[in-house]
């Protein structure tokens, strides 16, 4: 969770940076296998910084925008109670 914040706000506030550092997809993709199976129970804790990361790479290209975005809503549709 936090690699995932802290390189989406670095991202975010830095611009254009080298396709490598964009391993921020595949923290991002853990992080929500783990969410969907074995610690569920932490969604609650970190739903308002999963948005936040939402946020923050609203307007970032390279496609890590639209798959962030992708994520937490999907992780909020799944996740989120009632």
């Amino acid at each position: 969770m936090k690699y995932v914040e802290k390189g989406t706000k670095f991202a975010q506030q830095s611009g254009d940076i080298n396709v490598t550092f964009y391993n921020l997809e595949l923290a991002l993709n853990e992080l929500a296998a783990l969410l969907r199976g074995e610690v569920r129970e932490l969604y609650a804790n970190i739903r308002g910084r999963l948005a936040r990361i939402e946020h923050l790479a609203n307007h970032l290209g390279w496609g890590y925008g639209d798959y962030g975005r992708d994520q937490v809503a999907m992780l909020e549709d799944e996740l989120a109670e009632p």
